[in-house]
Protein backbone atom coordinates (compact mmCIF):
# COMPACT_ATOMS: atom_id res chain seq x y z
CA UNK A 1 0.00 0.00 0.00
CA UNK A 2 2.71 2.26 0.75
CA UNK A 3 4.34 1.49 -2.47
CA UNK A 4 1.29 2.94 -4.24
CA UNK A 5 0.84 5.80 -1.89
CA UNK A 6 4.71 7.26 -2.84
CA UNK A 7 4.10 6.37 -6.29
CA UNK A 8 1.08 8.15 -6.82
CA UNK A 9 2.40 11.39 -4.96
CA UNK A 10 5.72 11.10 -6.85
CA UNK A 11 3.73 11.46 -10.21
CA UNK A 12 1.23 14.13 -8.63
CA UNK A 13 4.88 16.15 -7.69
CA UNK A 14 6.00 15.47 -11.29
CA UNK A 15 3.04 16.96 -12.88
CA UNK A 16 3.10 19.56 -10.24
CA UNK A 17 6.29 20.89 -11.07
CA UNK A 18 6.19 20.34 -15.01
CA UNK A 19 2.88 22.66 -14.93
CA UNK A 20 4.70 25.41 -12.80
CA UNK A 21 7.53 25.47 -15.13
CA UNK A 22 5.73 25.44 -18.18
CA UNK A 23 3.23 28.49 -16.75
CA UNK A 24 6.47 30.42 -15.91
CA UNK A 25 7.60 30.22 -19.40
CA UNK A 26 4.07 30.81 -20.76
CA UNK A 27 3.95 33.85 -18.18
CA UNK A 28 7.76 35.27 -19.32
CA UNK A 29 7.00 34.61 -22.87
CA UNK A 30 2.93 36.04 -23.19
CA UNK A 31 4.03 40.18 -22.50
CA UNK A 32 1.11 41.61 -21.38
CA UNK A 33 -0.23 44.94 -22.57
CA UNK A 34 0.13 48.09 -20.64
CA UNK A 35 -3.19 49.15 -19.43
CA UNK A 36 -4.28 53.03 -20.87
CA UNK A 37 -4.48 54.57 -17.79
CA UNK A 38 -0.59 54.08 -17.34
CA UNK A 39 -0.55 54.78 -20.92
CA UNK A 40 -2.12 58.46 -20.81
CA UNK A 41 -0.23 59.55 -17.99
Amino acid sequence: MKKYLSMLLGAVGMLAAGLATTGCWALILDEPEMPRSMLEK
